[in-house]
């Protein structure tokens, strides 16, 4: 393990989230992971929370992020912040990928999403201390909750 690791040793992997898929590339330290994440057009994840703060960054693209009832369009360089614990999910409604700078804190370094391939950024020697581990939480389908009501605002 290394503090500093060459962009070519991080790999570009397939992440599912819930039924949609995207393109990604992980790091995480004690308090914090980092994902580049780059969505297809279409792209629409499950409604989802998880126990960590999110702070978002859209490269290029257009990108919709929902919080709760809330409707947000992010175009490129658009900052976005999702609140530990509040139900979001995302939605490409344009006709070309898009690419989120990711933030977690505490970092999502053992979320399944990432797990398999996120690479740890510990000094030689370093023994991991992790902030937490929180992981999506995907709401099953009775849980109530209606994504449609936030997307009605997606014009």
């Amino acid at each position: 393990m290394s503090i500093y690791v060459s962009g070519d040793s991080v790999p570009d992997a397939v992440a599912a989230v819930g039924d949609s898929t995207l393109r990604t590339r992980a790091v995480y330290g004690n308090s914090s992971s980092l994902m580049i994440a780059t969505r297809p057009a279409g792209y629409h994840s499950e409604p989802h929370t998880h126990a960590c703060e999110q702070l978002n960054w859209l490269k290029d693209g257009e990108l919709w992020i929902f919080i709760g009832d809330r409707a947000f369009q992010l175009k490129a360089g658009d900052f976005l912040r999702i609140p530990a614990g509040e139900v979001h999910w995302a939605w490409n409604k344009s006709e070309l990928p898009c690419t989120v700078v990711e933030v977690h804190t505490p970092g999502m370094q053992h979320d399944p999403t990432i797990s398999g391939f996120a690479v740890g950024l510990h000094d030689n020697g370093e023994t991991p201390d992790f902030l937490g581990s929180p992981v999506n939480e995907f709401l099953p389908p009775d849980s109530g909750f209606d994504p449609g009501i936030a997307e009605q605002k997606a014009v």
